[in-house]
């Protein structure tokens, strides 16, 4: 995908040969393009405008390099832009993201939840949380600042979660069912679970469960910090997505599915 936007993006570039740059570390510089109206001015007011990727957090907007060089008035340098994208590109692919973990735990396990918890606490500090409305608010309890939280489990609060998990917002669900109470809202705890298999998001539905992915995605996050690499699990050779291996058969039958319905 990255060498089709370069292709098209040289295709469209008219470029003339390269003429003397400035020694200033400017965008045009950098990027092997000359100067027309930005050539005679002084290197005081020159800035130095490099694509910048935001901070994590960050909602600031990227600058492309079309926008980039149209503020300066440059022609660019095909070959040298290319080579800027695709770092670019490189960079995007592996800048690092915080995992979101959601937490939810019935009135029965909330102890057992804030013992997790408490035992964990440094871990789960290095990933975005949140959760149902009263495990959100036993996590600020404890020094814990989750990103926001849902509504409480029976008005809904797993269901927001599931819509979470579609939007590829959750990365995975720790969930201390408890096992010796009827529950008004069991539709709503199934769909949950079906969403969790449905999108492949890790799960801990117990205390050791949750313990031990929580440990793995920990240790993967930390070599990603560190390589500046993606960790993850092993995956089957051709599955490198497994949320499309679940779901590609369904997918299959949709477009069928609509033509049945215009007979």
């Amino acid at each position: 995908q990255h060498q089709r936007s370069v292709a098209i993006l040289a295709q469209d570039l008219e470029c003339q040969s390269p003429q003397a740059l400035p020694e200033s570390p400017t965008t045009a510089a950098a990027m092997g393009c000359r100067t027309s109206r930005l050539q005679n001015s002084s290197a005081a007011n020159e800035v130095d405008t490099m694509i910048k990727v935001p901070a994590a957090g960050s909602k600031g907007r990227r600058a492309s390099v079309m926008h980039t060089m149209a503020e300066q008035d440059v022609v660019v340098d095909s070959k040298a832009a290319e080579e800027v994208l695709l770092k670019q590109a490189a960079d995007m692919d592996n800048s690092i993201s915080t995992p979101t973990i959601a937490l939810i735990a019935h009135d029965n396990m909330k102890k057992m939840m804030r013992q997790f918890v408490l035992v964990h606490l440094e871990m789960l500090r290095d990933f975005q949380l949140t959760g149902t409305g009263t495990t959100c608010s036993m996590l600020r309890e404890v020094g814990l600042e989750p990103i926001g939280s849902t509504a409480s489990g029976p008005l809904g609060g797993d269901q927001q979660i599931g819509a979470m998990i579609v939007a590829g917002e959750v990365d995975a669900v720790f969930f201390f069912r408890d096992p010796f109470s009827a529950h008004a809202h069991i539709a709503d705890i199934e769909a949950l679970s079906r969403l969790v298999d449905c999108y492949q998001v890790y799960y801990g539905g117990n205390y050791r469960s949750a313990s031990a992915v929580l440990s793995f995605m920990h240790g993967n996050l930390k070599k990603r910090q560190a390589t500046g690499r993606r960790c993850s699990i092993m995956k089957p050779e051709g599955m490198s997505d497994l949320a499309e291996a679940v779901q590609s058969d369904y997918k299959s039958t949709r477009a069928a599915a609509l033509e049945k319905s215009k007979s």
